[in-house]
């Protein structure tokens, strides 16, 4: 997804930077990894619900979009990578 979670961080933005935060970042990671916890912050996802189709008044013609943090998406691969 394109959309910045509660972040404000879009994914390309982290893509254009990436040299410059590929060392903090990877540190971090490893503290995830080394500590098996994620940080609340990236824990946390805007929820959208999106129309389906029907009566727009009955909450069942809605589904969920959940947009997390940018950094969230980055670990989750690399922790669904490891498994």
């Amino acid at each position: 997804s394109a959309s910045p979670g509660q972040d404000s961080i879009k994914p390309n933005i982290i893509k254009l930077v990436s040299d410059e935060i590929s060392q903090p970042l990877t540190h971090v990671i490893n503290l995830i990894f080394q500590h098996n916890t994620v940080p609340d912050k990236l824990k946390f996802a805007n929820i959208t619900p999106i129309y389906k189709a029907g009566d727009p008044k009955q909450v069942q013609n809605y589904r969920p979009i959940s947009v997390l943090p940018a950094f969230s998406k980055i670990v989750e691969r690399l922790i669904h990578d490891r498994i």
